[in-house]
């Protein structure tokens, strides 16, 4: 058996790091399993450009002088460039989502390693899209140069766990993120509020999963599969982006029924999802302001209560009030997130939480 060369040395350094930090990030044991991951995967990825330009012949130290070719040493070893350096390198347009996502653990880790100790649960709640797309992003780089024999697929499989799946889960977790320190809540919001749309949307910055329970048997099928959203037909895509909104039905093992309404939300409920997302306090009167600056809906007693912007707000005749969608949530959220958004939102401007 051949020796292995340098480059798929570091490599192989390189996954030992991603699958420690996929572990860490894993094990619900274990305390500050969210620093461990951010930590390790900083690591694989800095060790996977390393192993991508050797194998190229490329030169990644850091140069005291060209002519003549001098380096910069520490410790007697030649300084290799950062991870923020390869970033700019391999993705040199800003309207990147990997390049996005990278930017944004290398942020991150800063304030979770200094000053955020103690809030993994409620961050990881926040930042898990973000988490799942970073390990996603660094398996299609590696296999890309080095390839498809070196996938993790088979050593990586989807975690077992309960928070989300169950009503008593979410409102745990909801509460988890609420309880972020305020400069970190402003940090996400800034961040994400800075990218452009294509790229906060785009799973490679942010993967968001629809997880269907249906019924099956063991006759060969895969207990679970993951399906692409880009692998989809156009039919398809409406379809899973149906019920990704909750359009009204009720996933259970035999049947699904369409149930009146259920994908709409209340004022307060409304109220307490935005003000979870935003760094900004965000009750039933800021959402009262915004429905009437924004004529969303009618002023109450009017003589056609009906007439409300439907993408947004619909009324409920049979219970005589106001119920508002998903769509009116992501749009808060969003333009919320911001001093300048929140002031356009709602006519004042923000208190912080």
């Amino acid at each position: 058996m051949p020796r292995p060369q340098r480059w798929e040395l570091l490599l192989k350094a390189s996954q030992q790091e991603s699958l420690l930090a996929v572990r860490l990030f894993n094990d619900p044991g274990r305390e500050r399993s969210l620093e461990g991951f951010v930590i390790h995967m900083h690591i694989a990825w800095l060790y996977a450009f390393q192993s991508k330009w050797m194998k190229a012949g490329h030169n990644y130290h850091v140069l005291r002088s060209e002519n003549p070719r001098r380096y910069k040493y520490i410790n007697d070893e030649r300084m290799s460039q950062s991870l923020e350096w390869f970033v700019g390198q391999e993705h040199t347009t800003t309207n990147s989502a990997v390049r996005a996502n990278l930017e944004f653990f290398i942020l991150l880790r800063n304030k979770i390693e200094h000053r955020h100790t103690g809030t993994d649960e409620g961050l990881m709640t926040a930042v898990n899209g973000e988490c799942h797309a970073m390990l996603l992003n660094y398996e299609e780089f590696v296999t890309g140069y080095a390839g498809h024999g070196y996938s993790l697929a088979h050593r990586l499989h989807f975690p077992v766990f309960i928070g989300g799946f169950t009503d008593h889960g979410k409102k745990d977790l909801l509460r988890s993120t609420q309880a972020l320190p305020k400069d970190l809540r402003t940090f996400l919001a800034d961040y994400d509020a800075g990218l452009d749309d294509s790229v906060s949307r785009d799973p490679r910055y942010c993967m968001r999963l629809t997880v269907l329970l249906e019924a099956g048997n063991r006759k060969g099928d895969l207990s679970l599969q993951f399906v692409n959203h880009h692998d989809l037909t156009d039919e398809e895509r409406t379809v899973a982006e149906g019920i990704a909104r909750d359009k009204g039905y009720v996933i259970t093992k035999a049947k699904t029924r369409p149930v009146s309404n259920d994908d709409k939300m209340k004022p307060g409920m409304v109220a307490e999802r935005v003000q979870a997302a935003i760094p900004y306090v965000f009750r039933t009167y800021e959402m009262s302001l915004y429905w009437k600056k924004h004529k969303i809906r009618p002023p109450n007693g009017a003589g056609q209560p009906e007439e409300t912007k439907q993408d947004f707000c619909v009324f409920d005749r049979v219970h005589g009030d106001y119920l508002y969608t998903e769509a009116c949530v992501k749009w808060l959220i969003k333009k919320c997130q911001t001093e300048a958004g929140f002031k356009e939102a709602t006519g004042i401007k923000p208190r912080r939480n």
